[in-house]
């Protein structure tokens, strides 16, 4: 197993377990069905974006905070499509 396949992994697994209900809902099947189609630079900025907190994400999710970051718009973007927000 690669590296690269390990660290998806693991993100799935943060993805799903966050810590609170909603951003488990909110990450989990995105992250099953989205990370393997990302690049590396991307899985990183993932990666801070599970870093900066289930409150940060949810406030981002539904767009009571806007990110100065243009990776993390595209991320948080992207998980508002696949959920049909």
């Amino acid at each position: 197993m690669s590296n690269r396949t390990i660290f998806i992994k693991k993100l799935i697994y943060r993805s799903k377990y966050t810590g609170t209900r909603e951003t488990d809902i909110l990450l989990g099947d995105f992250a099953e069905n989205h990370l393997k189609n990302l690049d590396d630079d991307d899985l990183l900025a993932y990666q801070d974006l599970l870093n900066s907190g289930d409150p940060r994400i949810w406030r981002l999710s539904i767009n009571i905070e806007k990110s100065k970051s243009s990776k993390e718009n595209f991320l948080i973007d992207l998980i508002k499509e696949f959920k049909g927000y």
